[in-house]
């Protein structure tokens, strides 16, 4: 008995570690070394062919989207997303026009169950191209075989991100390809070319060999194309076409030294530099994620560059978006070109000089231009960037701002990468708390607040901000009100003009007509003030005219811009005063107010819209971080940037608001803030933007 018991726990062992090896570890034997591979896509010259069941091959344009797990209220990497809310979210794709998607790393097994659902289902299936993100060979070869061997539902996860994940789902039939790597960092590249000794200097692979002038990080790239492929091959018996991401800042285009330097272009990748071999049935193509560059970047290349190009330059249409760039890319490469990375955001402030926020419908314009000028290049794709909103990504010029463990919580207005999606999580579980409409229907007197002169202030508060409704005789763009608002206990000033604040205040709303309203800041309390001063104007301002505690001026609201001003070769190498002065920071005045109509129903809908008159009300939207909040949602707002030399949160339980109309003394009361945690409740919408695309894909 006992010796049966052994056997049988051996048996048992030895089962389970086989089962551990094929599934979790990408081993196997090859039993069928002989059989032919199948190719259901293949690149040829410049377009993706797919094969239409009758054994030919016809060429397909990609449209589509890119898609992640962010959801409100988790981070990327907690998959917060269930089988049905893909399988929903494949529809409205699907009712756009689009025809495939484009997921930059390995999602969860709900995403992938959801995608074989939903085109089983499908006369014309959905698209999928797979991309597989990693920091170095091993762990980029590893997460492709992974990725290849998810997409063929032959994966079992034990112990990784979320427990055990099972992957049984086969979506192989409808996988175009995979994309190697994402937005590559510069600095990476260069440590791999120059310093990484582990990287060879060439390479010849079965499938994939370097050309003779790439580069080391080229080569690293052509070996693990080569292993994938070989992988695929070998296990699976089936081939689809591998690619590598590039971008303006990494592409194969030299810029003069000075320029360079400006540009921050420093390395280049190019993906001609890996060459598929006649093993390699499905090929290759390029991938670019596309965003603002330079406006004249052929002014900027060097002699040899410009001199190489001259065939491409001669014709190029600079009136296009960026220039000529997406012509230039789609005539120099001998492959198909796919846009793997592209959107314009639709959040309320900028973050590059002399480009404006966008609504929704200029949003949706934008994408609607920049997908037809890609196809009119002749680029065999393009995925917009995002399907949805992204409220745990962080702009430069805001990040530091907020607690950055607590982005998903809430929306923040001010952040440009929050709002680059199709989609939005609007606040509420399944309408907004209150739309600015100048309609007083969502509003009652649990929320008045503060009452003085005649005139009623209420409020409300949401994952996006503060929300006010203040009402009374004289209530109208003709009239001037001033509402002092007390956020911090530790700084502020109780005086502006002839007016008396019973409270030091941390900020002036100023409401003056459609096109003159504003919100201005305590000078000591400005955030933007203390973190970039010296970016914009090379002074400390720890150490420079640091603002008194409780006699400040009110200041507009600013937000650092990027400066993209390129200056002259023989001006810049003289790095005068002058010089580092035209390169400095610009800001924005982004308490600057919109007057619109912020209720998506409304055939006047603007995406941008802080306040709305209506008969004796005027309905305010303040976004979080425009009032300095770290965290809303557990109401903590920033301490004293003097005392704690940066940007901490502190906890509050109130703020405090007042109005007046003319001189005198304005007294304050208070408005409760008790936040919501973790709780987020937001129900999703279709922006205007989706709407437009749906158009023009739907045509």
């Amino acid at each position: 008995m006992r010796k049966y018991l052994i056997v049988i726990l051996i048996i048992v062992f030895v089962a389970l570690g086989a089962i551990y090896a094929y599934f979790s570890t990408s081993a196997f034997i090859d039993f069928r070394p002989n059989a032919p591979v199948s190719v259901a896509f293949h690149a040829e010259g410049d377009a993706i062919m797919q094969e239409d069941g009758d054994g030919l091959y016809v060429p397909i344009t990609l449209r589509g989207v890119e898609m992640t797990p962010s959801r409100p209220g988790y981070m990327a990497w907690d998959f917060g997303n269930s089988t049905y809310d893909y399988y929903r979210w494949f529809g409205y794709i699907d009712a756009m026009g689009a025809n495939a998607l484009y997921v930059p790393n390995i999602m969860d097994p709900n995403f992938y169950y959801a995608f074989y659902r939903f085109n089983a289902r499908k006369d014309k299936p959905l698209l999928l191209l797979q991309g597989a993100y990693g920091h170095d060979y091993d762990s980029l070869t590893s997460t492709l075989k992974e990725a290849i061997d998810i997409v063929h539902g032959r994966r079992i996860n034990f112990f990784d991100r979320a427990g055990i994940e099972v992957f049984l789902s086969d979506i192989s039939p409808w996988v175009v390809g995979f994309l190697v790597g994402a937005d590559w960092d510069p600095d990476t590249i260069t440590f791999m070319n120059h310093f990484d000794p582990d990287l060879a200097d060439s390479f010849q692979g079965e499938f994939f060999s370097s050309a003779e002038g790439a580069s080391r990080f080229e080569v690293m790239l052509a070996q693990i194309m080569d292993a994938a492929a070989s992988y695929e091959s070998r296990r699976f018996k089936v081939q689809r076409p591998i690619g590598f991401i590039s971008s303006p800042i990494t592409d194969f285009l030299e810029y003069a030294p000075a320029y360079a330097a400006q540009l921050r272009k420093y390395v280049q990748l190019n993906p001609e530099n890996i060459l598929p071999s006649e093993s390699m049935a499905a090929g290759t193509f390029a991938a670019y994620r596309l965003f603002y560059f330079a406006d004249d970047f052929t002014n900027y290349l060097t002699p040899s560059q410009t001199e190489a190009l001259v065939p491409i330059l001669a014709d190029l249409d600079h009136s296009c978006i960026y220039n000529g760039y997406l012509d230039l890319l789609a005539r120099y490469h001998s492959m198909p070109v796919i846009a793997t990375g592209f959107g314009f955001s639709s959040s309320r402030a900028p973050y590059i000089m002399d480009r404006f926020p966008l609504t929704e419908q200029e949003q949706g314009d934008a994408l609607a231009e920049m997908v037809m000028q890609l196809e009119e290049s002749g680029w065999g794709g393009s995925f917009i960037s995002t399907w949805q909103d992204t409220w745990e990504r962080r702009t430069w010029n805001t990040a530091f701002s907020s607690d950055p463990w607590r982005y998903q919580y809430w929306h923040n207005l001010q952040s440009v990468d929050q709002g680059y999606g199709l989609m939005a999580f609007d606040p509420g579980r399944y309408t907004r708390l209150a739309l600015i409409d100048g309609n007083a229907d969502e509003w009652n007197e649990s929320h008045l607040v503060h009452e003085y002169d005649g005139i009623r202030i209420y409020a409300q508060y949401s994952l996006q901000g503060l929300y006010l409704m203040i009402r009374g005789e004289g209530v109208n763009p003709e009239n001037t009100l001033y509402l002092p608002i007390d956020v911090t206990p530790r700084s502020g000033t109780s005086m502006f003009e002839n007016l008396t604040f019973e409270r030091h205040a941390n900020f002036l709303l100023i409401l003056s007509g459609e096109y003159d309203s504003r919100l201005l800041v305590n000078r000591r309390y400005h955030a933007t003030y203390q973190r970039f001063y010296e970016e914009m104007t090379g002074m400390n301002p720890f150490t420079h005219n640091i603002p008194p505690r409780w006699d400040s001026e009110f200041v507009p609201i600013t937000l650092a811009l990027q400066n993209p001003l390129i200056i002259d070769a023989d001006t810049f190498v003289r790095l005068t005063d002058e010089v580092r002065e035209m390169q400095r920071l610009r800001s924005w005045d982004t308490g600057m107010l919109t007057h619109g109509i912020g209720d998506p129903a409304s055939p006047d809908f603007n995406s941008l819209a802080d306040f709305f008159f209506g008969e004796n009300l005027v309905e305010i939207r303040l976004p979080w971080m425009l009032l300095n909040f770290y965290d809303p949602s557990y109401m903590r707002v920033h301490d004293d940037y003097y005392d704690k030399f940066g940007v901490e949160g502190i906890r509050i339980q109130e703020i405090y608001i007042g109005i007046a109309s003319e001189n005198g003394e304005v007294p304050m009361s208070p408005i409760p803030l008790h936040g919501w945690r973790s709780n987020v409740y937001t129900h999703e919408r279709l922006k205007q933007s989706y709407f437009i695309m749906q158009e023009l894909w739907g045509d």
